[in-house]
């Protein structure tokens, strides 16, 4: 014996039919539009595991690939592998649009050496230190300056601070000696020591900065992308030098 259906409460009203017809067509274009939404992987966060202070030399960059590393862009449906790559030992980063590439791992008392270049002419990038949460352009950290002619200046984003911060220069420490940089072209070196609350930065050998009462002491590394396209080497983290009494 047929079941017998049992009519919606919509059809014993005015035009019901009509409503039911509506009701369903409304269901199948929210099911359309579930099934058709571009699915946006997660940003991966920062292990929760303690900040390491390394006892011997971490590679941050193992010259093949960015295993190790995840990816902000101001432009949250923006490709990493359009951003970034990697070709012949050397990270190659297009600059736009705006973001960073960071390490999953947070450390704390290093020496930092990375080195860049500038293949297309001068432009605009930089090395942040202690990368802390949440992750947004631009994070708290404190950044190791990269544009053209300024490497060495020493900036507070995101909230951080540090002592010394003047109204001339509410957050940013300027470099202290005439500019060291190699012309765009040339591979530049960058050897910062954070140590505690201080971080100290050298360009291509020159001390170029010193900061102390730094708000943050830990967090991630990361290489910033800001408008021109930057490459960059050689990115390993070494223990401290035993310190003098």
């Amino acid at each position: 014996m047929p079941r017998k259906t049992r009519p919606s409460a919509l059809s014993f009203l005015p035009g019901g039919d009509r409503l039911c017809r509506m009701k369903s067509f409304l269901t199948l274009r929210l099911v359309v539009a579930f099934a058709s939404a571009t699915i946006v992987p997660p940003l991966l966060a920062q292990t929760s595991e303690p900040p390491i202070a390394p006892t011997q030399r971490v590679e941050l960059f193992d010259g093949k690939s960015l295993s190790g590393w995840t990816f902000v862009s101001k432009d949250t449906n923006a490709v990493a592998a359009a951003i970034w790559s990697v070709t012949n030992g050397v990270i190659a980063c297009e600059g736009k649009p705006y973001g960073y590439a960071r390490t999953l791992r947070t450390y704390r008392d290093y020496q930092l050496h990375v080195e860049w270049r500038w293949p297309d002419g001068p432009g605009n990038s930089g090395v942040f230190l202690h990368v802390n949460p949440p992750d947004k352009v631009w994070p708290l950290c404190f950044e190791a300056q990269l544009q053209a002619g300024n490497a060495g200046e020493i900036r507070c984003n995101g909230g951080s601070s540090a002592d010394g911060l003047t109204a001339a220069n509410p957050k940013s420490f300027p470099r202290r000696q005439p500019s060291s940089e190699l012309p765009a072209g040339e591979w530049n070196s960058y050897d910062i020591l954070c140590r505690s609350n201080t971080i100290a930065v050298r360009v291509n050998g020159v001390l170029q900065n010193e900061i102390t009462g730094a708000s943050a002491g830990f967090g991630a590394v990361a290489l910033q992308a800001e408008g021109k396209l930057v490459e960059f080497r050689n990115s390993y983290l070494e223990p401290l030098p035993a310190t003098t009494k």
